[in-house]
């Protein structure tokens, strides 16, 4: 989401080598990929906002869930390259360049002319300081631990040239940075702090050189641009726990645990309501869990932990007035109930995948407002692989009963079958951990079609492709990478054929054939697939 809460759609995500795309809701997902334990690394580009980095403890084998705020790109003023100078932000920071030291970061050649100064203020204080953090709040100090910040200040700048090109501190060159220190901050501000800045392939803050107290702020001497920031630096242990109500795991959900002195280290809870992280060791802790609404709902004091702990389960009750409960039974094609199978359920912004245990699924979540919103459910039988059409509805609070759902009619496996050089390939979701997905901007906007699919018992065997088409019709493939050659260029003229475009949960089918150059070798080869695959 931007900083007014609303949905940035074509927002580029990747996570390690995996890259998609968000939709008109902001929403993006990734299915079976790899992921580190402790410090997991998800990054969003969008042209007009800083590149966003965001840094969780993953846990294996559930959905994990992460929510970003993007930091506009604001334009300060212009820097002349030769003379140098200094811009002010509007809470009295500042960032000064010295004169004849910027290189276009491309090429590190000097760079003359106007420098464009793109920068933001970060309060470490703020309520949603959670969704704006770049990375989070875990680091490595000078020697290499990895410690949790308690930040002092920070602040986003990125420099331009006449064209838009990246620009950079030559070598040898520094540049100053005056922190304006938040007040609820100063009386517990030090005389010298670390500076510290984001590691740009981890997404942890690095130690680099330190800052002097000024009255109300803190200035030093950084070598390059990205986000900086003020920091002590605190010991950890990994704190884990899962957050339950009386209907079962609570999905999704902000946890926050804080230091008596200050600083707080944040975690959402996965589908089964687990969260883990790294909190300050040998501290005394308070725990805070938040509705969706950035409202507590639990607190407790914890702690003092010298190794990594468990505190196993927190039951917490939401308020009435914030409470959505959505319930309903599914069978299968002989109109028994379901007794492998999944509920996909859009509401308020977010699907969620809810297991049918017994014929029966149910889901309760928190809400900002008594309004009215659409709720579209669709049940899976994973035996039969038949799902049913959507289910539509409205719900504000309370409890919706959708009835008993029909899990036939529909096939719900998702295929892409291609032939690369006159040999065959499948990706099926009928192959236990074959994994796929689609992804569009949706809505009145769409403007794209994002289709994957990996073999994971066997990961050189995958598919992806894009496209600028998303409806119905006949469209130029923009990219296509498959098995082995994923540094290939379409050979245009390229189209892809789309025959069905299903609403969310429903089905995207198409096929296409062209060839390709793999840039590696500049050798051709031919590619066709036919393809439906669940749109998420």
């Amino acid at each position: 989401m931007d900083n007014n809460n609303n949905a940035v759609a074509g927002a580029t995500v990747k996570a390690g080598n995996n890259i998609t795309t968000t939709d008109n809701r902001g929403l993006f997902r990734f299915t079976n990929i790899q992921l580190d334990k402790y410090a997991s690394l998800v990054t969003v580009e969008k042209s007009g906002f800083f590149k966003a980095y965001r840094v969780f403890s993953a846990i294996a084998n559930n959905t994990n869930f992460v929510k970003f705020k993007l930091i506009q790109k604001t334009l300060l003023g212009n820097i002349d390259a030769a003379t140098g100078g200094s811009v002010n932000l509007p809470d009295n920071s500042k960032i000064t360049l010295p004169a004849a030291g910027v290189v276009v970061k491309s090429n590190n050649q000097s760079y003359s002319g106007s420098i464009k100064v793109y920068a933001a203020v970060i309060d470490p204080t703020a309520t949603d300081i959670a969704q704006i953090v770049p990375g989070s709040f875990q680091a490595n100090d000078a020697n290499n631990n990895r410690v949790l910040l308690k930040s002092f200040g920070m602040l986003a700048v990125e420099l331009e040239g006449n064209n838009g090109e990246p620009l950079q501190i030559a070598n040898g060159k520094m540049a100053k940075l005056r922190f304006t220190i938040p007040s609820a901050l100063r009386s517990a501000a030090l005389a010298t702090i670390p500076l510290w800045s984001v590691d740009e392939a981890t997404g942890l803050w690095k130690q680099e050189g330190s800052a002097t107290k000024t009255n109300d702020y803190y200035e030093g001497d950084v070598s390059h641009f990205s986000f900086w920031n003020c920091d002590i630096s605190i010991p950890t242990v990994y704190l884990e726990l899962t957050v339950v109500t009386s209907e079962g795991p609570l999905p999704y959900t902000q946890v926050k645990i804080s230091r008596a002195n200050g600083g707080a280290s944040y975690g959402y809870t996965d589908s089964l309501g687990h969260v883990g992280g790294l909190v300050p060791k040998n501290e005394a802790l308070t725990i805070e869990i938040f509705t969706n609404c950035n409202q507590p709902i639990y607190s407790q004091n914890i702690g003092p932990y010298s190794s990594n702990t468990n505190l196993g389960t927190i039951t917490v009750s939401i308020p009435s007035q914030n409470s959505l409960t959505i319930t309903g039974s599914a069978v299968n094609c002989a109109n028994q109930p379901v007794t492998n199978g999944n509920a996909l359920i859009y509401f308020d912004g977010v699907y969620y995948n809810k297991p049918i245990n017994n014929g029966s699924f149910s889901m309760t979540v928190t809400r900002c407002s008594n309004s009215n919103a659409a709720v579209e459910i669709v049940v899976i039988d994973n035996v039969g692989n038949q799902q049913s059409a959507t289910w539509n509805g409205t719900a504000s609070s309370g409890t919706v009963n959708t009835g008993t759902l029909s899990a036939c009619g529909t096939s719900s496996v998702s295929f892409i079958d291609y032939v690369v050089d006159g040999s065959n390939y499948s990706i099926s979701t009928a192959t236990a951990g074959d994994s796929l997905m689609a992804y569009t901007t949706g809505g009145t906007a769409q403007t794209f079609l994002a289709v994957s699919g990996v073999k994971m018992s066997q990961p050189n065997l995958n598919i992806s492709f894009f496209t600028q088409g998303a409806t119905v019709g006949t469209f130029p493939l923009q990219n296509l990478s498959v098995n082995q050659y994923d540094s290939a260029s379409v050979v245009t003229p390229f189209n892809i054929n789309i025959t069905a475009f299903g609403a969310p949960g429903q089905f995207i089918e198409g096929n296409f054939s062209g060839q390709i150059r793999d840039i590696a070798t500049n050798n051709l080869h031919t590619v066709s697939a036919t393809f439906r695959v669940r749109r998420n």
